[in-house]
C-alpha cells in the first residue's frame, strides 16, 4: 500500500462514478480499476459494491469504515514529506526558583540570546520539588533549584553557593554587627530560602516562630519592608538590588545563616538537548564575577572555556 494507492481509493470515495474519478486522476478507466483491484486484495475486502448497468459509486461497509482511516494515513504522508523542508525546532524550557530571577539572570538571559539568537527560551517559575517533577517527565530541559531533592532519573549537580544577607528599610532601627538573638521574629517578612536557612531559623527562633509575613514568592517583600521594623533575610545579589535602588540598607548580622547552594537539575541524558551546558557556562561566567558567590562546579566552564 502507498501514497498512490490510498490517494487513489480517496478520490473513488468522492466521486459519483468510476469514470469521473479516472478523470480526475487523469487516468483510464481500467487503469482506475486496476489499482481498486489490488488495493481490495491487499486489504482482504470489496471497497465498492459494484453493479452491472450502474452508473452511480456505491462504497461497502468495509469501504466506508476504511474512508476516515484513508484520510489519516494520506495527512501523515503529508506531514512526513515536509521533514526534510522544516528546520529544526531550537527551543530551551527552564525551570526556576523565583528568586532567581533577579540581579543576575536578566544578564545572563541576554548574553545566552546574543549567542543564539535563534533559540526560543521558555521559563517558568516554580518550587525546587517542582521543578524536579518537571525534568524527571521531560516538561523541562533544565532547572535551577536551591533545596535538592533524591529524583532517580535527575541528575542535581551544585554550581554556586550564594550569601544571605540581613536588609531591612532605610529607617528601620538595625545597625552593623546584629547578633540574631537581638532579633523578634515578630518583625520578621519570612521567606524559606534554602534547607541550611530553615535549620538557621529553627535554632535561633523555634521551629514555629510567630513572624510578621510569611511568603512564598518576592513578589510583595520590598513593599513589606517599609513596615515598622521589618527585617528580612534573603539572598545577597537581592539585597544589593534593594539597596543600590530601593531605600533599603543591607546591615551585617554576626552567626548569620549559611551561604545558599543553587544546583542545577537535568535528565541523566545530558546531550539530548545541546543548549544545557551552554546556558549554564553563560550562567557560571556571569555569576562568578559577583563577590558574594562562591563557585562549585566547574565542569562546564572547562567544556567551553
Amino acid at each position: 500500500m502507498n501514497y498512490t494507492d490510498i490517494h487513489t481509493f480517496l478520490t473513488i470515495a468522492s466521486s459519483p462514478s468510476l469514470s469521473k474519478a479516472a478523470e480526475s486522476l487523469f487516468v483510464s478507466q481500467p487503469a482506475l480499476s486496476h489499482r481498486l483491484s489490488a488495493l481490495e486484495e491487499e486489504l482482504g475486502t470489496e471497497l465498492i459494491i459494484r453493479k452491472k448497468g450502474s452508473r452511480t459509486l456505491e462504497l461497502t461497509e468495509a469501504g466506508q469504515r476504511f474512508v476516515p482511516i484513508a484520510r489519516k494515513w494520506e495527512q501523515l504522508w503529508i506531514e512526513t514529506g515536509k521533514i526534510k523542508f522544516e528546520q529544526p525546532s531550537t527551543q530551551l524550557r527552564i525551570v526556576n526558583v523565583d528568586s532567581m530571577n533577579f540581579y543576575f539572570m536578566p544578564q545572563v538571559i541576554g548574553n545566552f540570546l546574543e549567542e543564539h539568537p535563534k533559540c526560543s527560551l521558555h521559563i517558568n517559575t516554580m518550587q525546587s520539588n517542582l521543578s524536579y517533577k518537571a525534568v524527571e517527565n521531560k516538561d523541562a530541559d533544565l532547572g535551577l533549584i536551591t533545596n535538592p531533592h533524591f529524583f532517580k532519573k535527575v541528575q542535581t549537580i551544585p554550581l554556586f553557593e550564594e550569601q544571605l544577607v540581613f536588609v531591612c528599610g532605610e529607617e528601620a532601627p538595625y545597625q552593623d554587627g546584629l547578633l540574631p538573638s537581638q532579633l523578634d521574629s515578630a518583625d520578621e517578612i519570612y521567606i524559606p530560602w534554602s534547607n541550611t536557612f530553615l535549620m538557621w531559623h529553627d535554632y535561633w527562633f523555634g521551629n514555629d516562630p510567630k513572624v510578621k509575613v510569611m511568603l512564598d514568592n518576592m513578589a510583595l517583600l520590598r513593599q513589606l519592608l517599609d513596615l515598622k521594623n521589618a527585617w528580612a533575610i534573603m539572598p545577597a545579589t537581592l539585597g544589593r538590588k534593594l539597596a543600590e535602588k530601593e531605600n533599603c540598607r543591607i546591615v551585617s548580622i554576626e552567626n548569620g545563616p549559611e551561604y545558599r547552594t543553587c544546583y542545577a537539575i537535568m535528565n541523566d541524558q545530558r546531550s539530548e538537548h545541546p543548549l544545557i551546558d551552554d546556558f549554564l557556562n553563560e550562567l557560571l561566567k556571569t555569576v562568578g564575577n559577583i563577590p558574594e558567590i562562591r563557585l562549585l562546579d566547574l565542569t562546564f566552564r572547562r567544556k567551553n572555556p
